[in-house]
Order: structure tokens, then sequence, then C-alpha cells
């Protein structure tokens, strides 16, 4: 599974990193990536996706979540 964003493309990059000294020692950069669920098409599909595209907000999280003050369902018909 590739490190890259399923939509803007951001992936791990490389280069070095630079002491006082002038040493050049290689590393990576890791975007920040998020497992998000939304809705595509009316269908529900997991992304992955950086934290600056949710940020820009070219995505929309699907929540399936009662609020507090909303009484459930089965207490709804037992009242």
């Amino acid at each position: 599974m590739s490190r890259t964003c399923d939509l803007c493309g951001k992936h791990t990059s490389f280069g070095n990193t630079v002491s006082k000294s002038y040493n050049h020692v290689r590393r990576s950069w890791k975007p920040n990536l998020l497992k998000i669920k939304t809705e595509i098409g009316g269908r529900t599909v997991t992304l992955r996706i950086c934290t600056q595209c949710l940020k820009s907000d070219f995505v929309t999280k699907k929540i399936n979540v009662n609020p507090a003050n909303k009484p459930v369902a089965a207490e709804a018909e037992a009242k």
C-alpha cells in the first residue's frame, strides 16, 4: 500500500538532512494521511487523503452518529 493521497497525489519525498558541519544524511518526508469514509456516487468509499485536502474541504466526511439530544428510534416507539 503506497503512501499517496488519493486526491492530490502527494507522496513520500526524499532529500538530505544537512548538519551545521555540512554533513549530508539521506532522509524522507512522509505525508500526513488519514483514512476517511465519504460518499461518492451514492456509495460509501474509504479514501486515504492528506490533511491539507481534508482542511480545504475537497471531501466531506460521512458520519453516522446520533446526536445526544435526539432519542433513539427504539425509545421513541416505546413512548
